[in-house]
């Protein structure tokens, strides 16, 4: 009993595999594929019983019967268009169908990236790869209806021809049967090639890395300037030629597997015409029956030919549609396993600590954040300092609820964040990033998805716009907030790195009541007199939220905005070393003070700001 329920469960993922491929063309189109479906019985029909009109024609002729003739000729041309017919109308409605099926997958792994609470799928090697996976090979997915219904032909069109092959001489249909060779070679032959897809998922991951570092306008000035252009070149080629060449090996077993099921094939089908016309010659079986035999068993080469390709098809698309549920099970199980039921809070009163908190991503050998013991008090500014690799970036994608803490605990007013559902933590929560999106939309939509619910009001926008101090931006814009924007579009406008960033800073000023504001190197491509304008700003928005409570946390490399914050954090090797006020900091004489007067130092011989101490 034990082991029937172990086999039971065993075959649970491969059946809700099955139900994704079989019942996504129903649900992208139920009247579509039901039409596709009916079509291609008949045709299927039409076409294998056509061949009877053969039998009637050639034996008729032998016996000069000139109206039976007929009749088989008019069988023949009536029962041919009917399946030509089907087939053309049967394809192009296929077309449409693969269509409406590659939007409803699309979408849903569009709904599974976009709503995934945090960044593991997107970050996390091994998940990446399945992701990359169904990603590519999506459209063998959208693909599964088509390949369900060239099944669906395959068994009328099989049965078909085993019923009339009987009524030859029964000992041919053995034929047929034997194109269970070739499918099963050819099953092998596609397990070859998923097992070399596999081993060089990275590695093609990286190929298309160095294609589009080397081909994008993004990387072009600084690869010329440096001068690799040739290097990623060659790099390129080289890893292109190791990815050819052992794809190349599996493309050969694989083929060779192909070979020699058809070769088995081949021989049955030799033997069988070697047999009806021995049978012909001793008056065992009339010369229309061996023709109508001869042209079965070539549809029969064909439907095993379709099959094999078929059940390829199909088990690229299981792979996928595999991984596809995978990704979604692992997301749900995220979900489920920890209730995440604990509001907001209105307002701050203690502020967000960091208890005892270490964190490592997955796989890696050493945490990022060690043993961290912090307080982020209510409605205070926090600077963040530290080396490059510190782990400031990591201790900002806690805060947002983008990982949670491998040990330890975050709190937000003593509530663990961890119990918040993270999409009610986000609305009260904004930010802008060194490396931030640049959204191939109307200027308005692009400052408005930073405040959804308000992406419309004119006067939100515009505020938001204002206070980012991007009102210069938009008024070069052609048709200012209404203006297209981006290289994908023959009417958009390409905007400078410095105007996109401040169109993103607007976008982060959107939500004007928001209990967590980050700014994580958001002016990297502004000025320094710029960066200094818009930090004012900042902090004179951050006072006006300490009555909420608000949170704002910067991290930046410039000592002259960190210097302004109430609290400043130094990160170290993923430990906190130093906390406290500027002058407090000056006067310890530790890390800050050393990075502050290298900075200094470096602002007064130059006469500009010192490179970023990290």
């Amino acid at each position: 009993m034990r082991r029937h329920l172990s086999r039971l469960r065993g075959l649970l993922p491969d059946l809700r595999v099955l139900a994704l491929l079989g019942t996504s063309g129903f649900r992208a189109a139920p009247l579509l594929m039901t039409a596709s479906a009916l079509l291609y019985v008949v045709g299927s029909v039409a076409s294998v019983t056509g061949t009877l009109g053969y039998r009637v024609v050639i034996d008729a002729a032998a016996r000069h019967d000139a109206h039976h003739a007929a009749v088989g000729a008019a069988l023949v041309a009536a029962l041919f268009t009917v399946s030509w017919v089907c087939g053309i109308v049967g394809a192009m409605q296929n077309s449409v169908l693969t269509d409406k099926v590659a939007l409803l997958i699309n979408t849903r792994l569009s709904r599974l990236t976009a709503t995934v609470a945090g960044l593991e799928l997107l970050e996390r090697p091994d998940r990446l790869a399945d992701l990359d996976q169904v990603r590519d090979n999506r459209r063998s997915v959208a693909g599964a209806p088509r390949q369900f219904l060239k099944g669906l032909q395959t068994l009328v069109r099989g049965g078909g021809i085993l019923v009339l092959l009987i009524t030859v001489y029964p000992p041919i249909v053995i034929v047929p049967l034997l194109g269970a060779v070739p499918a099963l070679a050819d099953r092998r032959a596609s397990r070859l090639l998923k097992q070399a897809d596999d081993d060089l998922a990275q590695d093609r991951r990286l190929l298309a890395d160095l294609f589009r570092i080397t081909t994008t306008a993004e990387t072009a000035k600084e690869l010329r300037i440096s001068g690799v252009t040739r290097d990623l070149a060659a790099r390129h080629m080289a890893l292109g030629e190791r990815v050819r060449s052992r794809s190349v090996s599996a493309a050969r077993r694989s083929a060779a597997w192909e070979a020699g099921g058809w070769l088995v094939y081949a021989a049955g089908f030799c033997g069988a015409i070697v047999l009806l016309v021995l049978r012909a010659a001793h008056g065992h079986t009339s010369p229309g029956q061996v023709v109508m035999a001869v042209s079965l068993l070539r549809r029969a080469q064909g439907q095993v030919s379709g099959a094999t390709d078929t059940a390829g098809a199909m088990g690229s698309a299981f792979r996928t549609a595999g991984r596809l549920l995978t990704l979604e099970d692992e997301v749900a199980a995220e979900h489920i396993a920890t209730p995440r039921t604990a509001p907001v809070p209105a307002r701050l009163v203690d502020g967000i600590r960091l208890q005892d908190v270490t964190f490592g991503y997955h796989g890696s050998r050493e945490p990022v954040l060690r043993g961290v013991d912090l307080t982020l008090p209510a409605g205070a500014t926090v600077a963040v300092v530290g080396e490059n690799g510190a782990g400031k970036t990591t201790l900002v994608k806690l805060l947002t609820g983008m990982y949670r803490p491998t040990a330890g605990r975050i709190t937000v007013d003593g509530t663990d964040l961890a119990d918040i559902e993270p999409a009610r933590w986000r609305e009260r929560t904004t930010a802008a990033f060194q490396d931030f999106s640049r959204y191939q939309l109307t200027a308005r939509q692009a400052v408005g998805v930073g405040d959804l619910p308000r992406a419309d009001d004119d006067a939100a926008v515009r505020s938001a716009v204002r206070r980012a101090d991007a009102d210069a931006t938009v008024e070069r814009l052609p048709n200012g907030l209404d203006t297209q924007l981006g290289r994908y579009f023959s009417d958009g406008t390409e905007l400078s790195g410095g105007q996109w960033q401040r169109l993103a800073l607007a976008r982060a000023l959107m939500r004007e009541e928001p209990l967590l504001t980050v700014l994580d190197e958001p002016t990297a491509a502004l000025d320094a007199a710029t960066e200094s304008a818009l930090y004012a700003r900042w902090a004179q928005a951050a006072r006006e939220g300490a009555g909420r409570g608000a949170v704002t946390v910067l991290v930046s490399h410039r000592f002259s905005t960190v210097r302004t914050a109430d609290v400043i954090v130094v990160l170290e090797g993923g430990r906190v070393t130093e906390v406290g006020g500027h002058e407090e900091l000056m006067t310890a004489g530790g890390p800050y003070s050393q990075l502050f007067t290298l900075q200094a130092r470096g602002y007064l011989d130059s006469g500009r700001p010192a490179a970023p101490a990290g």
